[in-house]
């Protein structure tokens, strides 16, 4: 492949990340090796005396470092002149080498030249590298979860104006916070400017594999409207700053490009900009993405695990390869061993996967279903008894959430979705407008639409007397994209534990939007029927683009309804081709009247394949609210009947172990909907 590094590639990097992150341990080590060299060049030299012929090399070993320790050993070669000369340049090496003075003066040298090419900023020797200009906080949850990817093979790069030490502690942060049991070494944290040609030369970002082309994070800066135009405004120049700068580049060494960006605006100006090779240019718009991903999780709380672990390192996640000659899906699912295939693009098919090499994993025998079909075509039924959706606080993904919405109940019109608008008076206009747009009319029900809370501290009630929360399927808290970094997710957290003190809200589902990882540990602790969606997804999305940015266009259409406009893929053309959703057993069985008892996960897989006419096709199921994904295998069994338990921030896998598979009413069934072509 082509982003395979080989072994010298490799070895170039170790050497380059070492030198740089540990100068004192690198010319330690090179001393050393010097040293042996001195030594193996001492015994060379003292295999060609007369004297010594016959004897072994590891004797000469002996000999060359005595001699070199102790000089008045070599009267014993006296009697021949080439003795002579031989032994005094092994003395001579062992004076050079071995003797205090000459250490520290070699030691003052090499010290000399590496404080000297720090100082010129001397060019990294780094290929097939995945490059980050610019930092913000997102960036350590995007080194934390490369340590759940082959990080042997793996290079990150950050070019950022902002203070190296600072960067690093707030990486090590990340790490002490999860309490990982492993870190991401194979970094490199560099002071520059991302508009600097030198600088660039001197990452060797020509070389790069990926760019992550990041907004800052400003000091103590309002992340207001204004603010955030102009952050996007500054990666849009930089955008094309970065591919005048890649213009020499062959198109088959050109590094995929990823451009983070606040709104559909700049999203659009990137993707129709003339770059040189445009299939490898990904404006991400994480608003949007974000905002998709609540829509998905408010309507469907169980899928936040779920989500979290397929656009993550950290559990299974997606792959692409090339489609087996002459192999359907459906033949394809009866002789994967780890592997489940999903659906099918151009030339490539989908696999959800823990590792890329088990997806060849496959079984010669051909799997036989036992639990007989049902007659005619089963379709599923997918309503909700609890379909109001409270929405606490507003920014910048409101608007996605709600077009979203608006998208989910055009596609699934029995579920009767409704929304509640709940802020702070400051906010009242703002959420009014949503209100009285009349794309988002069907949203709102024939009840108060629009809930102001005076004092966020104090727990509300409606006026009619009734509690704002009956009858609330999720509620979604949302951040404040006016506060300030220090206070980033005050508001809530807040709101969360203000409502949190009504009785009722242990009933439901609470899907909390945490911008700072480290505020993730105060929702932790929660009850199980609750979850939280923080930028963690972005974060862990980008690390995942960083190793292939073609992954991008299918988790989009994964959390994409049909007809919804704001979601192009690379091509910028709208795709549907499939959905996942999370349903009730006793909803999603409800037209079938047998039992729901599978003998394996495989045979719960094809039975549904096949019943639904090839339209859903199972990926897990929720049970006692830990979510499951199948896709990993066990020496024994049936491959696909060992399923991965998804814990957060666990870097332990738990795993079902026994081939049966009952599913209860309350159980939920995770499926992925594909679209009749």
């Amino acid at each position: 492949m082509k982003n395979k590094l080989s072994f010298f590639e490799k070895l170039k990097n170790k050497l380059t990340v070492g030198a740089e992150n540990n100068p004192g341990v690198f010319m330690f080590l090179l001393i050393i090796v010097v040293n042996v060299i001195f030594i193996a060049l001492s015994t060379a030299l003292l295999m060609f005396l007369p004297e010594n012929e016959g004897r072994s090399f590891s004797e000469m070993i002996r000999f060359a470092f005595t001699l070199m320790v102790n000089p008045s050993g070599r009267y014993q070669y006296s009697d021949y002149p080439v003795s002579l000369i031989i032994t005094t340049i092994v003395v001579l090496l062992g004076m050079i080498s071995l003797t205090g003075g000459t250490v520290g003066f070699v030691t003052s040298i090499i010290t000399s030249v590496l404080e000297k090419s720090a100082a010129t900023r001397r060019n990294l020797k780094l290929k097939k590298h995945i490059v980050i200009l610019n930092y913000n906080h997102k960036v350590p949850s995007i080194i934390y979860d490369y340590c759940f990817d082959d990080m042997e093979n793996t290079y990150i790069v950050i070019l950022s104006d902002k203070d190296k030490k600072e960067i690093r502690n707030q990486i090590d942060n990340i790490f002490s916070v999860h309490q990982a049991k492993k870190k991401f070494k194979n970094i490199i944290i560099q002071n520059g400017s991302p508009f600097s040609k030198l600088d660039l030369d001197r990452i060797a970002l020509k070389d790069a594999k990926t760019i992550l082309l990041m907004t800052s994070d400003g000091e103590d800066t309002k992340e207001t409207l204004s603010n955030a135009n102009a952050q996007d405004f500054n990666v849009f120049k930089l955008f094309m700053f970065v591919n005048s700068y890649l213009n020499g580049n062959s198109p088959d060494s050109m590094p995929c490009l990823l451009a983070e960006v606040s709104d559909g605006k700049t999203e659009k100006l990137i993707r129709e900009y003339p770059f040189k090779t445009g299939n490898n240019c990904f404006p991400v718009n994480f608003n949007e993405l974000l905002g998709k991903i609540m829509a998905v999780t408010a309507v469907m709380p169980s899928l936040c695990d779920a989500l979290l672990h397929l656009i993550s390192f950290e559990g299974v996640e997606f792959y692409l390869e090339d489609i087996p000659k002459s192999v359907s899906i459906e033949e394809d699912l009866k002789r994967q061993n780890s592997a489940l295939p999903v659906l099918d693009t151009e030339n490539k098919r989908l696999y959800i996967s823990e590792s890329e090499n088990l997806i060849s994993n496959s079984g010669a025998g051909q799997y036989k279903l036992k639990k007989p079909l049902p007659e005619g075509k089963f379709i599923p039924c997918i309503i909700s008894d609890k379909s109001k959706i409270l929405i606490v606080g507003s920014n910048r993904k409101l608007g996605y959430i709600l077009d979203s919405f608006v998208c989910f109940k055009n596609e699934f019109p029995s579920f009767k979705l409704t929304v509640v608008l709940m802020d702070t008076e400051e906010n009242e206009e703002k959420i009014r407008k949503y209100c009285n747009m009349p794309e988002y009319s069907s949203l709102f029900g024939d009840e108060s639409k629009v809930v102001i809370v005076k004092d966020i501290f104090e727990p509300f009630i409606s006026k009619n007397g009734h509690s704002v929360l009956d009858d609330v399927n999720s509620v979604l808290f949302l951040s404040d994209d006016d506060s300030s970094d220090t206070n980033i997710d005050e508001k809530p957290l807040l709101f969360w534990n203000s409502l949190k003190r009504n009785d009722t809200l242990d009933i439901h589902n609470c899907i909390v939007e945490v911008l700072d990882m480290q505020n993730e540990n105060i929702i932790e602790k929660r009850n199980h029927d609750q979850v939280v969606v923080s930028e963690r997804f972005i974060s862990c999305l980008y690390a995942q683009l960083g190793k292939d940015p073609v992954r991008l266009d299918y988790i989009k259409d994964m959390i994409t309804f049909e007809s919804d406009e704001a979601s192009r893929n690379s091509s910028n053309k709208l795709s549907n081709e499939c959905n996942i959703l999370s349903i009730k057993s006793s909803l999603f069985f409800k037209n079938y009247s047998g039992k729901l008892n599978f003998g394996s996960k495989r045979e719960l897989i094809l039975w549904v394949y096949e019943a639904t006419g090839h339209e859903y096709i199972p990926i897990g199921c929720v049970k006692n609210n830990i979510s499951y994904l199948f896709s990993r295998t066990e020496d024994n069994n049936d491959g696909l009947d060992t399923a991965v338990l998804l814990p957060k921030n666990d870097n332990s896998n738990l795993k079902i172990v026994q081939n049966e598979l009952i599913l209860e009413p309350d159980n939920e069934i995770i499926v992925v909907k594909l679209t009749s072509k």
